[in-house]
């Protein structure tokens, strides 16, 4: 679906409106199911169902998890009995089937941000829309801000949302 407004700021300047017209199709919003990414999730529902557009949610598996201990691992991570790297895509397929978007899941192996976005190229999205942080404490230093990083590397428009 095509949304359009009337004049870009561009225009507003030289006092010239004219209509200005977005399509956004399809959606890729990347998920490990903590709360930036739940608020993104929020977010990308509601302006695919606004646009029209389908959506896909995906989790990265970098493999590293496997390194941790078990209790790191299922601590604060299990949501009805549902770990954190599925969390996320449970939580993006139900809100798009409450809402009647078209929602595709999947997991993805390798780097975070690179492969958020290829797979945003390669499944020719118009967006991406990225919670602001994920990981917390030592996990966040080593590893550095995942949005930050798919801003930077993507060609394609980021959206970025900041959870309370």
């Amino acid at each position: 679906m095509k949304v359009c407004i009337k004049g870009s700021a561009d225009d507003l300047k030289l006092g010239d409106i004219k209509e200005v017209c977005y399509a956004i199709d399809k959606i890729l919003v990347p998920t490990d199911g903590s709360e930036p990414a739940v608020a993104a999730t929020e977010y990308a529902v509601v302006l695919a169902k606004t646009f029209g557009a389908k959506l896909m949610a995906i989790y990265v598996d970098t493999g590293l998890e496997a390194l941790e201990y078990p209790e790191e691992v299922m601590d604060d991570d299990v949501f009805e009995g549902v770990h954190s790297s599925v969390k996320g895509l449970v939580i993006a397929k139900t809100m798009c089937e409450r809402n009647g978007v078209e929602c595709e899941v999947s997991v993805i192996q390798g780097g975070v941000a690179k492969r958020i976005v290829a797979t945003a190229q390669e499944w020719g999205a118009d967006m991406i829309v990225c919670g602001d942080t994920g990981r917390t404490g030592l996990k966040r230093i080593a590893l550095g801000s995942v949005a930050e990083t798919v801003v930077k590397g993507s060609p394609i428009p980021v959206l970025v949302i900041k959870a309370d």
